[in-house]
């Protein structure tokens, strides 16, 4: 692949971004995001016009803002050389594992044409999804040698909806595995066991579960809006309120709601924070949210620290 095709490539993942479903900046999730902001905004009974508050210059203009957006046209590259392999490989896993269910002597094949076999698949892959998205991001904080790459993440100063995306490239991949892994094992033991017929409800291209849970707001998580669906709901639900929550410089937020879209897994896992009203938050690590405000801090800065703690332990 020579370097115009990459630069077609990356560019191609840089304008995707609005039109993929199975990411939170598709263009339904903003649209809907806006307009649940905007109702929130004045539920909240908060004086200042909602635009003061959305468009605050040190939101869109700081920057940590500008970190954001130089990491958003970057990553796209390197993930043409690292990340697309590595899932194009991890997918290969589903007819690995759907020969060796097979092995096994498994046969409903005649059950493969269910609509609830269909709805079965569809659930699972949700679920074992958002389990692996709390596991994986868990392990992300509490395994000293992984957070110094997440940390990229939550060293930003402002949430702006490109903060989604502020991941160090080797962050992404760590998260990926798991993440792909997953649906690639849910994936193969379906096929092995109710044939090659059998396929999860989507809306273009996303789980129809993941698409309705993103429409209630799942790209405000990173956006200077507080939006919360109550206390009673957020025992169950991950909303954009408790998201901002967790990435807080407040030591009693810290390592606290680690989830994508349910709530379960941080309720087992004691990281459950949640809100019983409007907090004010102010985002970053401390003192070290310095290190990162430039992209060597970015990029160079956690293999430096990280390679220092792979050495010492």
């Amino acid at each position: 692949m020579d370097l115009s095709e990459i630069a077609q490539v990356a560019l191609s993942k840089i304008l995707g971004f609005a039109d993929n479903a199975n990411l939170r900046h598709f263009w339904l999730y903003v649209l809907c995001g806006m307009v649940i902001a905007i109702f929130a905004h004045r539920i909240n009974g908060d004086d200042r016009k909602f635009h003061s508050v959305f468009f605050q210059k040190e939101v869109w203009q700081s920057r940590s803002a500008f970190i954001d957006y130089a990491i958003l046209l970057i990553n796209p590259i390197i993930f043409v050389f690292a990340l697309d392999w590595i899932i194009t490989t991890i997918w290969r896993l589903t007819p690995v594992i759907a020969d060796g269910v097979r092995s096994l002597g498994a046969d409903l094949q005649s059950e493969g044409g269910s609509v609830w076999v269909a709805v079965a698949l569809t659930v699972t892959l949700y679920i074992v999804n958002d389990f692996m998205r709390w596991w994986m991001h868990y392990l992300q904080h509490k395994v000293p040698f992984l957070w110094e790459f997440h940390k990229i993440h939550h060293s930003a100063e402002h949430l702006n909806f490109a903060t989604a995306e502020r991941h160090h490239p080797f962050d992404a991949v760590f998260y990926g595995l798991g993440a792909v892994g997953a649906a690639a094992i849910v994936n193969g033991v379906f096929l092995g066991l109710f044939g090659g017929h059998l396929t999860a409800y989507q809306i273009g291209g996303a789980n129809v579960i993941f698409f309705g849970s993103n429409l209630i707001g799942g790209v405000l998580r990173h956006s200077p809006v507080w939006v919360s669906y109550g206390p009673q709901f957020e025992k169950w639900l991950i909303s954009p309120a408790m998201h901002q929550i967790h990435h807080s410089c407040d030591p009693k937020h810290w390592d606290k709601n680690m989830g994508g879209g349910l709530a379960i897994w941080d309720r087992m896992g004691g990281t459950l924070y949640v809100p019983q009203g409007r907090e004010e938050l102010q985002f970053g690590i401390g003192d070290e949210t310095k290190d990162y405000r430039t992209l060597y801090g970015v990029y160079v800065e956690p293999v430096i620290k990280a390679t220092r703690i792979f050495q010492r332990g």
